[in-house]
């Protein structure tokens, strides 16, 4: 069963994008770019180079969770616990384990450079869910996952739910698709819904710098990362991607390279 599911990901995420994509465009909550072939074209190069990088890595890292498991590495190897409660204790701490990644990923500069291509998209929409600088795939799905694993000693069985969980919400929260007012208020209470996760594309720095849980709301919660505006009152973007030409490809791949100067805006 649970090799079944884990096989299935990359199907459930295909299928995610492609009927996201379709409500999107018939039922839009916010206005979409005015050239949208050109905006999701962009996305879609960006998303695919992620989407191979993730791939390669992918096989890495279930190679560090069977390795794991079979050398009773990390935390939960050596408590005596029941499985449900491993499993969920497993899939807690991995996921704050994302959210101080995360955090990294905006206070420390070096990963700032890369993880800032990520936001710089000033039309949330389907087609932003995997815009990731390749380096990012690297820090976020990569280093992370293989250190978190080992420390957490990670059953198997709760990694792949993990990832079951994870795949299809990360579709969700960027899709430009308003949902039910009762279902945030009360999905939020536990998970990163669409409209909480909306708020972290801010372009205010303050904003930014918030609503980090990629699954989970407990942690923004519990360290204070979290605010209250809704996401149709949020400008989204970074404002050193305040023109057309820095949302081209070979710009977005490049910048993190150069120096402060030559990308902020004029």
């Amino acid at each position: 069963m649970i090799d079944l599911l884990a096989n299935l990901q990359p199907i459930v995420l295909i299928v995610m994008l492609i009927l996201m994509y379709c409500i999107e465009n018939v039922l839009p909550y916010l206005n979409p770019p005015a050239n949208k072939k050109r905006h999701y074209s962009r996305n879609f190069v960006i998303s695919l180079i992620s989407f191979l990088i993730n791939a390669l890595l992918g096989t890495l890292v279930v190679m560090v969770v069977e390795l794991t498991a079979e050398n009773h590495w990390g935390l939960l190897n050596h408590l005596q616990l029941p499985l449900p409660v491993q499993l969920l204790a497993g899939i807690l701490l991995f996921d704050l384990g994302s959210y101080l990644t995360h955090n990294l990923q905006h206070k420390v500069p070096f990963f700032w450079r890369f993880h800032r291509i990520h936001h710089s998209d000033n039309h949330l929409n389907v087609s932003s869910s995997l815009r990731f600088h390749p380096v990012d795939v690297i820090v976020s799905q990569f280093i992370y996952q293989c250190i978190g694993v080992i420390l957490i000693g990670m059953p198997i069985t709760a990694f792949v739910i993990y990832g079951s969980i994870a795949i299809p919400l990360l579709i969700l929260q960027h899709s430009n698709v308003r949902f039910p007012r009762g279902f945030e208020r009360f999905a939020s209470l536990v998970f990163a819904t669409p409209g909480w996760h909306k708020i972290h594309h801010s372009s205010e720095q303050k904003e930014t710098d918030s609503h980090y849980g990629d699954v989970f709301t407990f942690w923004d919660r519990i360290f204070g990362t979290w605010g209250h505006k809704q996401p149709h009152e949020i400008e989204y973007g970074l404002k050193e991607f305040n023109r057309e030409e820095h949302h081209r490809v070979a710009h977005l791949l490049v910048s993190p390279f150069k120096s402060r100067k030559t990308t902020d805006p004029e």
